[in-house]
């Protein structure tokens, strides 16, 4: 890209940045034809500012630094994109300067090595960059050793002879941040004591220190996770025994499946490429497994040929609360299994080529592919056909399928007892009443797929799960995950608090950033990275921090236009800048929650009443799947209500006679009012200090914050 611009060599380092940025911002295989940009910023990316990389462009000069008749322009040279919004790194050739500038003309039909001037340019001496000064696109932590020329010593001798307030603006510019990904390394600086000078005489300025890693480093510091991304790095890996080891246990379960068959290449046939995936699996007790998987790069097949229907449904998280909820109110057995390499016992309906593994090659047949006979993780149907065989067989052992949730079975047998299994992905927890049929079913499963049994059921999806069975109690737990969230955000030594948002807690959208400096510095921070953390925990465990989590996800997706809203089925405040609400409501089982939601409403209600109305129509909406589910495991809900503490919202939703205060209000919001008609429900007046749902929409001090949490049984 460089020689296609002409450009002399010392400007890599930007061309390099650019290619960067400009791969950032183009579909990836990787991520499925997603953009990188997209999938890391979480907003569209907007192309109507890019441009050609070394064309002509005039930068704007600022009318505090030229004269009168000075030019209100800097022919120069477009070499990229800088941090903060539609701002562009530029090379002044005729100074040999590197800057950013916001207002630029482009010429894009005239590049750098088309310009018609009879001198040619030649960088100057003063700004020659040696490879131990280097262009700070390097982190400074590399030692290295130079023998220089007489020229370059000479050259030394020259800057060293400049003032030291005639230093480059190319140190700004190569050193400043230009991505949504940015991360702060304070210590990036190498110790003066590690430099090798090998004789040659150094500048004993003081150089700026290096506050920002560019894009090439950082690459790779998000991709390094200690981990091998390839089979050639993990068997330069010093546990590259392990990681043998576990390829060719990997390689074995898909040998003892036959997954493939080798075969000629075929003519005209797409064959699809491999990888191989690392990572070590932390069990119960801090004991770590080395695991290997054989992936397809699935993103090479083509709908409507290689593959046509992908969904596959998981378990609810909800589901799973309430079936752990029956499981200690009942006192029932609780097993947990792992379905071994659980996509490769789907089958194909599609005929598909792969290349062989590397490492796993057959002599003499290097050339051959496998023909695919069942599915492979990768493969963009996988997910399917593994569900799809799965239920054909519980439905052939005599299990039910929840029409409430596709993930939950349930068996019931002549004496009373009964089991019920959830599947997520490759995991399941199995509960009943008889331990010998539950062990009966666990042989009947580890005869059809590869299994590994768990035992007693201590950690799923990241919950851990411990319980006493004579006090019919059972806990889940993220305590690991959060530690780990914070370590990963440097807030494991902070100070707790008592509460998620203070009451004095307002946003809006006159608060957002406005400064570029404060834009741009924004766009260092892992803020999406941060709030996708917290509402992993806030959707599993932790009701508590749902409303916050919500508020400060809104101001991810908006900026500049911050708000904040309280609403639910008990009280709602209006939202500062455009009037939405937020409806909240909390769900028990044996006392327990097993349900909640914090969800800013979708159309703007005109009194509070009316606020309260529509959100209690939400509840409603869950009540009613919620009391199906529990219906087919076989308990009576009869006796479920539901709780507001809004008078006039429970009065509106009895009597349908205030036709002109509700006929503007949607059809679909006076769904409650059926439910109520017919006798499908219960709404009845709460305290407003007893509502436990106060926590899903607004923030509350430290000591409502414990009420409402001890009023679902959250510890």
């Amino acid at each position: 890209m460089r020689i296609h611009a002409g450009l002399p060599l010392h400007l890599w380092g930007a061309t390099v940045d650019t290619t960067v940025y400009l791969i950032n911002q183009s579909p990836s295989s990787a991520l499925d034809s997603r953009i990188p940009e997209e999938v890391w910023a979480g907003k569209n990316v907007d192309y109507s500012f890019l441009k050609i990389f070394g064309c002509i462009a005039y930068a704007h000069i600022d009318r505090e630094v030229r004269k009168k008749l000075d030019p209100k322009s800097t022919k120069c040279v477009f070499l990229g994109y800088e941090g903060d919004e539609y701002s562009y790194r530029l090379w002044d050739f005729d100074n040999n300067k590197v800057f950013r500038c916001r207002n630029v003309v482009f010429n894009e039909e005239q590049m750098y090595k088309d310009r018609k001037e009879e001198k040619k340019i030649e960088p100057k001496e003063k700004e020659y960059i040696k490879r131990d000064e280097t262009d700070e696109n390097l982190p400074q932590a590399i030692n290295e050793q130079v023998v220089p020329s007489e020229g370059e010593q000479q050259i030394e001798t020259e800057q060293e002879n400049e003032s030291q307030g005639e230093q480059s603006s190319i140190d700004d510019g190569e050193s400043h941040e230009y991505s949504n990904a940015q991360t702060d390394f304070e210590d990036s600086e190498i110790p003066q004591e590690e430099i090798v000078t090998s004789g040659l005489r150094r500048s004993t300025r003081v150089r700026k220190p290096v506050q920002k890693l560019n894009l090439i480093v950082q690459h790779v510091l998000y991709t390094d996770a200690g981990e091998p991304e390839s089979y050639d790095e993990a068997m330069a890996d010093e546990a590259h025994l392990k990681w043998e080891l576990a390829m060719k246990d990997e390689m074995l379960s898909l040998e003892e499946n036959q997954t493939w068959e080798l075969v000629k290449m075929p003519a005209k046939k797409k064959v699809l490429q491999n990888k191989w995936i690392f990572w070590v699996k932390q069990e119960a007790g801090g004991v770590q497994r080395y695991k290997a998987r054989l992936v397809v790069k699935g993103f090479g097949e083509r709908e409507g040929i290689d593959f046509h229907d992908i969904f596959a449904p998981v378990v609810k998280m909800t589901s799973i609360r309430t079936i752990l909820s029956i499981v200690a109110v009942k006192a029932l057995y609780l097993e947990q299994l792992d379905v071994k390499t659980a996509f490769l016992h789907g089958d194909l309906e599609e005929e598909i080529y792969m290349r062989q593994p590397a490492g796993f090659e057959v002599i003499g047949k290097e050339s051959w592919v496998c023909k695919l006979k069942r599915s492979l993780y990768g493969l963009k149907q996988a997910p399917r056909q593994w569900y799809l065989k799965f239920d054909r067989f519980m439905l052939d052992i005599g299990f039910t399928r929840s029409n409430a949730d596709h993930c939950v079975y349930l068996q019931r047998f002549n004496d009373g007892d009964y089991i019920i299994l959830t599947l997520y992905v490759d995991d399941m927890l199995v509960a009943g009443t008889n331990m010998k049929k539950i062990d009966h079913l666990k042989k009947r499963l580890a005869n059809q797929f590869s299994m590994t049994d768990l035992g007693e059921a201590k950690q799923l999806l990241g919950m851990q799960i411990t319980r006493d069975k004579k006090k019919k109690k059972l806990w889940l737990s993220q305590e690991g995950y959060v530690k780990k969230v914070l370590e990963r955000f440097n807030m494991h030594e902070s100070k707790a608090v008592t509460t998620t948002l203070g009451s004095q807690f307002k946003l809006s959208k006159e608060q957002g950033s406005k400064s570029d400096e404060e834009i741009a510095h924004m766009k260092t921070v892992p803020y999406a990275s941060a709030i996708g953390s917290l509402m992993y925990a806030m959707v599993s465990t932790r009701p508590d921090i749902a409303h916050a989590v919500g508020v400060v996800s809104r101001i991810h997706e908006k900026s500049r236009q911050r708000t904040l809203g309280s609403s639910e089925v008990d009280i709602q405040v209006f939202e500062r800048d455009n009037g939405r609400s937020t409806s909240g409501y909390v769900f028990t089982v044996g006392g327990t929650a097993v349900s909640w939601v914090s969800k800013l409403q979708k159309v703007i209600a005109l009194s509070s009443t009316e606020a309260e109305y529509m959100a209690a129509t939400e509840a409603s909406k869950e009540y009613i799947w919620l009391k199906s589910l529990m219906n087919e495991l076989g308990f009576d809900n009869t006796d479920c209500r539901l709780y507001s503490d809004s008078q006039s919202a429970i009065h509106l939703a009895k009597n349908s006679a205030f036709h002109s205060r509700t006929k503007h209000i949607h059809l679909r919001y006076h769904f409650i009012r059926t439910l109520l008609e017919e006798r499908q429900l219960k709404l009845e007046k709460i305290d407003g200090k007893k509502n436990s749902a106060d926590m899903l929409t607004k923030p509350v001090e430290g000591q409502k914050l414990s009420l409402c949490s001890t009023m679902v049984n959250l510890h």
